[in-house]
């Protein structure tokens, strides 16, 4: 805690203020990181779903997390000690709800397959999230390739031909 503080440029003291334990930090900055990404699917995915939203998407996800490496550094570092990545629900479940919103407009109007939106919607998360998991170990691959291969992937299974 110490280190934190001097590192924000505040008295040790103070930090306690705003935050019990170096956990409670780490729950600020994946659940900061969480939103973050939540801001990003809401803004290209208000309206509808198709390639074009889905390319931005994973784009934008992808340039996020690689901004954030520490925080996707984090996350893994809490899964393998068997601890939850994310401790506030309400970020990961609005995060889920805009996706299951936006999947489930896209079936409505016909513009994409039918699937069960909210399995969709946690299937199209886990692959974004690998792609950016992958993106950051593997910093000396052609990254692009993965995300575009992703993006072909998620339009191949999603969009209705």
């Amino acid at each position: 805690m110490n280190q934190i503080a001097e590192k924000a440029g505040i008295a040790h003291g103070t930090i306690y203020f705003y935050f019990d334990s170096k956990l409670a930090v780490a729950d600020a900055l994946v659940n900061g990181y969480i939103r973050g990404v939540s801001e990003i699917l809401e803004k290209s995915l208000s309206d509808s779903i198709g390639p074009e939203q889905i390319r931005t998407c994973v784009h934008n996800v992808v340039l996020y997390a690689s901004k954030n490496s520490d925080i996707i550094r984090l996350m893994d570092i809490r899964c393998t000690l068997g601890m939850d990545s994310i401790r506030e629900p309400d970020a990961s479940q609005k995060l889920e709800k805009i996706l299951v919103a936006a999947i489930t407009r896209g079936i409505s109007r016909g513009r994409l397959r039918e699937y069960d939106p909210l399995l969709a919607a946690k299937m199209v998360t886990g692959i974004v999230e690998w792609v950016a998991r992958m993106c950051l170990m593997w910093m000396k691959c052609d990254t692009s390739r993965l995300e575009n291969t992703a993006i072909q992937m998620l339009e191949h299974a999603l969009i209705k031909s």
